[in-house]
């Protein structure tokens, strides 16, 4: 509906209404005695000098019934309207004027918009406008989709960001200006992986779900897309023993053995002969003590689930293990995940820049970047919930440039309002 049909009409027209209804009672009540044709008469001759009022005994009365016919004829008018808008029978869209689009979504700060184009903008208090912040910006190469959109808003540093990044682009042209305004700085480069901040997904495993999403997401996201196992039977299986092995660390084992490199190490001394089936392996013996020592172990359950089979069946389940995860057999990942650097709970209590450089002809290390994404969500939602009362106290701004041509493993079936 247009701005014209929405307005109502101001309260200075009611009131100057309400004066010309007082001065047409004032005028007739002196005529009030007499018949309707004296009336009709008198008021054509009053009219002839109408500011000379006479008061007499009944104008206040009158002066109350005039006044309560206008209120009356006020209510039945808003009663019956009916908004025709004629002359728009075809439609009313029209362009907004970035007046009144900054009038009603922008903040009166400056600073705590997000930024649209030159003159538009919105603000970040999503109750007040009532509109969420989830913007996809499409255009061709070369079209400004980073420089007029994606860095704009990195350079505003109004909030913290989660930044995707192909090839350090933004990084390198906003790095320093967020450090200089105060920024705690962090880069997951999986271009030059010496280069990066650490990051150790089972940090921020809190409870056995964190568990079960991360042994979910990692098995998700390192299938190729369109792909369809006719057996599910292996992933199923793998996907159990490296749920014995996350939850073995995560409850029995020192902090600094608590990763990925000391998963691939456990999963190499669990190597079965299939020769002989009554031959325990080191792995073995360790479950084993922890059965004695504790037989409704978490850890266990699953052990016990994927050592039900023979020799032979347990190491083809190794093998599809150690095929899901043999990127962690490079040096280069072993000690980018062997501890965390990223710190990734402050992010919305404080304002941090994370930037995760994904190369953009290569997508072997993409499901790192799809357990993050999907870490951070939890850990994001789980300080509002928990510490703030479901709003955290700094804004987190996720900026995903290229995402339409990414991987598809880098995050899947995620929905975030």
């Amino acid at each position: 509906m247009t701005e014209e049909y929405k307005q109502e009409l101001p309260l200075p027209f009611y009131l100057a209404g309400a004066v010309l209804v007082i001065w047409a009672a004032l005028l007739t009540a002196p005529l009030i005695p007499d018949n309707f044709m004296n009336i009709a008469a008198g008021l054509k001759e009053s009219m002839k000098h109408p500011l000379q009022i006479v008061w007499c005994e009944g104008s206040l009365k009158t002066v109350f019934l005039f006044l309560l016919a206008y209120v009356m004829g006020i209510g039945i008018y808003y009663a019956t309207k009916r908004n025709y808008r004629k002359g728009e029978e075809h439609g009313s869209a029209k362009w907004g004027s970035p007046k009144v689009l900054g009038k009603r979504y922008a903040d009166h700060d400056f600073c705590s918009n997000k930024i649209l184009t030159r003159n538009v903008r919105i603000s970040f208090q999503v109750r007040k406008h009532r509109r969420n912040l989830n913007i996809v910006v499409i255009g061709g190469a070369g079209s400004g989709k980073t420089r007029f959109f994606g860095k704009p808003n990195v350079m505003s540093a109004n909030c913290s960001m989660v930044i995707l990044d192909p090839k350090g682009e933004i990084l390198r042209d906003t790095g320093h200006l967020l450090e200089t305004k105060g920024y705690v700085v962090r880069v997951l480069d999986l271009i030059n992986m010496e280069r990066s901040h650490c990051y150790n997904p089972f940090v921020y495993l809190q409870n056995d779900n964190d568990v079960q999403r991360l042994v979910t997401n990692l098995f998700k996201s390192t299938t190729p897309k369109g792909s369809q196992s006719q057996d599910p039977f292996w992933d199923t299986a793998a996907s159990m023993l490296l749920l014995a092995l996350v939850f073995y660390l995560k409850y029995e084992a020192p902090k600094e053995e608590q990763n990925f490199p000391m998963v691939m190490e456990m999963l190499r001394a669990g190597d079965v002969s299939e020769e002989d089936d009554s031959e325990q392996s080191p792995l073995d013996e360790l479950f084993e003590r922890l059965e004695m020592r504790e037989p409704e172990h978490i850890a266990l359950k699953y052990y016990r689930a994927y050592h039900s089979g023979s020799a032979k069946t347990l190491k083809s389940i190794q093998i599809t293990l150690a095929a899901r995860l043999e990127k962690f057999n490079l040096e280069s990942l072993a000690s980018l995940t062997v501890t965390d650097e990223l710190e990734l709970a402050r992010m919305g209590e404080e304002k941090m820049a994370l930037f995760a450089l994904i190369p953009d002809n290569d997508v072997s290390f993409n499901f790192l970047v799809s357990i993050l994404y999907t870490q951070l969500f939890q850990q994001l939602f789980y300080v509002a919930d928990r510490k703030y009362g479901g709003s955290l106290p700094v804004h987190v701004h996720f900026v995903m440039d290229e995402f339409a041509v990414r991987p598809y493993g880098l995050i899947r079936n995620l929905s975030v309002a």
